[in-house]
This record gives C-alpha cells, sequence and structure tokens, in this order.
C-alpha cells in the first residue's frame, strides 16, 4: 500500500503560541466533546462508572422528545399524578397528587427546576409505569451505545445500580441537541412558575455570559456536584461534563474553568469538505485512467493550538486500484495524528464509476 504525507497547511497559518498549559480539574469525572470534529479533547475518568444523579434525566428527557417527535404525544397532552409522584422526595416542581400537567410543564419542571415529581409523572404518563419508562431507558441506552450506563429509575434517585460514565452523558447530551433540536431551546429557560411557586434554574452557568444554553445539574450524596452542559461560540460548539465536585459553588466554577479552556486553548477545522476530491487514484486495467476519490462528511478536527505545527494528515490507498470500480466503493481511508488526540480514521470512497476494460484492449493498454 502506498501511503501519502500530507501536512496540513491550513494550521500554519493560525498564530503560534509558545507556551504549554496542561488542564488539570478537581472533578472526579471530566470529559468535553467539539460538535464539529466529535472529538473528545478533554477526558479525565471519563468511562469511569459513576452516580449521575439528576443528569441522568437527560434520558428521561430524549425519550420523551424522540414521542414528542413522532406524534405519539403532544405538548398539550395532560398527564395524572400519582401519589407516586407527589410523595417522590427531592427535586420538586411541587405537583399535586391528582391534577393533570402537561407534557410541556412536565419537560419544563424536569430542565429548569429538576422536578422528581415531574420524571415520574411523565415516565407514567408515556409507558404506564415507570418500570417499563426505566425498561425503555435501557434499550435506548444500548442503541445509543452508552455502554457504561444503566437505569433504575426515571429521576436518577441513589441507586447502586443506576450509573452513567461521564463519557455516556457528553454523548446523550450532543445526541439531544442533534437528534432534537426543535426541543432544545428549553434548556436555556431560566425561570419556572408553577403551582404559584417560582423556582430558577438550578443551572447557574445560564446566567453568566460564557455562551451556557443548556443542559443538566445534578447531585447525590454519592455522585456528589456535577453538570453536563453545552456552550457556543462564534459558531463552535462544546458539551462538557463534570461530576464529583464538593460544592454547588465548586460545579459552576470548574465546569466554567473547563468550558473556557476548550474554547480558549483549541481550534476547529474543516481539513476536507463533503464530496470534495481528495485524491486521483490510479486504476489498472480501467477505461479511466485514474478515479477520483472523496469523503462522505466533511473532514473536521480540534487540536489544542499548542500543537498546530504537530498535525498531520495521512492519505492511504492502494497505488493500483483493479477496474471494476463503483462509485461509493471503499478505496482508502485518512489517517489524522493530533497530539493527545486518539487518531482519527475516515474512509474515502470511490467519485465515480470505472468499467473494465475488454481482453483486447487490455492486452494494448499492457503493450502501450
Amino acid at each position: 500500500m502506498l501511503s501519502r504525507l500530507v501536512i496540513l497547511l491550513l494550521v500554519f497559518l493560525l498564530p503560534f503560541s509558545s507556551h504549554s498549559y496542561q488542564f488539570r480539574t478537581k472533578a472526579k469525572q471530566a470529559v468535553v466533546l467539539d460538535l464539529a470534529s466529535d472529538l473528545f479533547i478533554f477526558e479525565h475518568n471519563s468511562d469511569e462508572r459513576m452516580a449521575p444523579s439528576s443528569m441522568s434525566k437527560l434520558m428521561t428527557l430524549y425519550i420523551a422528545f424522540d414521542y414528542l417527535k413522532a406524534g405519539i404525544i403532544n405538548m398539550d397532552d395532560k398527564f395524572r399524578v400519582s401519589r407516586k409522584a407527589w410523595e417522590r422526595k427531592g427535586s420538586s416542581m411541587f405537583l399535586k397528587e391528582g391534577q393533570f400537567v402537561t407534557v410541556k410543564e412536565l419537560l419544563e419542571g424536569i430542565i429548569i427546576v429538576s422536578g422528581n415529581d415531574a420524571c415520574i409523572t411523565l415516565a407514567e404518563g408515556i409507558a404506564g409505569s415507570e418500570e417499563n419508562f426505566v425498561a425503555e431507558m435501557n434499550e435506548v441506552a444500548q442503541n445509543l451505545n452508552l455502554s457504561n450506563s444503566h437505569f433504575v429509575n426515571s429521576s436518577g434517585w441513589p441507586d447502586e445500580d443506576h450509573f452513567m460514565s461521564a463519557k455516556d452523558l457528553v454523548i446523550l447530551a450532543k445526541r439531544i441537541f442533534t437528534d432534537f433540536p426543535e426541543y432544545y431551546d428549553l434548556f436555556s429557560e431560566q425561570y419556572l412558575t408553577y403551582n404559584d411557586i417560582i423556582q430558577k434554574n438550578k443551572n447557574f452557568l445560564l446566567f453568566h455570559d460564557i455562551g451556557v444554553d443548556g443542559l443538566k445539574t445534578g447531585y447525590t450524596n454519592t455522585g456528589g456536584y456535577g453538570i453536563a452542559v453545552s456552550a457556543e461560540r462564534n459558531g463552535r460548539r462544546i458539551f462538557a461534563v463534570v461530576n464529583g465536585l464538593n460544592t454547588e459553588k465548586e460545579r459552576i466554577e470548574e465546569a466554567r474553568r473547563l468550558i473556557q479552556y476548550s474554547l480558549n486553548h483549541f481550534n476547529t477545522k474543516k481539513v476536507f469538505a463533503k464530496d470534495s476530491v481528495v485524491e486521483e487514484i490510479n486504476v489498472l486495467y480501467g477505461r479511466d485512467r485514474k478515479v477520483p476519490v472523496t469523503v462522505a462528511n466533511d473532514v473536521t478536527i480540534t487540536y489544542n493550538r499548542n500543537v498546530h505545527d504537530k498535525i498531520k494528515v495521512r492519505v492511504e490507498y492502494k497505488d493500483m486500484i483493479p477496474a471494476p470500480i463503483k462509485k461509493g466503493q471503499e478505496v482508502g481511508k485518512i489517517l489524522i495524528e493530533i497530539p493527545g488526540i486518539e487518531q482519527q480514521t475516515t474512509p474515502l470512497y470511490a467519485a465515480s464509476d470505472v468499467q473494465e476494460l475488454s481482453y483486447v484492449a487490455k492486452f494494448f493498454r499492457m503493450l502501450f
């Protein structure tokens, strides 16, 4: 196999910074995911199973959004508050047993004030019982490849068998944003008024001017203080999770530090555009002597600004590809090496068909 080495010239145009800064966190678990490149740019015990507390409500919300998008339920549908929901302790939107609450109000109660009563009411309204809903939570977790997640309830109420990893949480946060953008504005609402009670969003980062517009806080004695958060600046969006902190203040400060570090010290660049011609590869015994190759989606990288001169892009493919070749056939790959980040591999595809020469034409091709 012939390997072509291409140094990524785009990054040489960026200002060079000679200092090196390694972020350290007080959190027991932490992770940052860049949306455009889909790369984890910071990880600390990110695959470790942890008590996700109310951050696991994001799975409850994901399922509810899925039902809404499919038209199975509607925002104006009303669900009855059961005794189980009314009796649940912890964070609450102060529902009353027997009253009927709209789906939209329940969603706001979960997102803004982390209402455990709202979670149970929503779960029972969708699936008939919280137990049925939890079974669906675990099924959806498998479908989303959240391999370090298991749910016992819809609210994140403490249980040793109820766990997630920081990486699973940040993936789930991203999927909420990408799969259900029509509902994402709910996460930026700052106050909830219900049953004549006004409550402030528990995500205090919404009140800081750093681009945060979601998602969910959490706290248990076992897990400590945590938050799954999303922030956007100048068209670049990141998702982050911190957990295992000692105080609410520490949670906010640590999340803010990690967001600012990720937005200030990293840059995102598109290396190859979707359907652009990356290379032309020689074809053996084809009517066309070369075939253009392309990528199915944009190839985007995120990298620490301090290593911009160490990034390498390698295009690998066979020197001669035998005809016939079908459009969309995988014919090679792009390997991107960025210090400190796992190697990124992207398939290369033939951009057009190449028909095989006849036996006679092959004979003359060999002669000439």
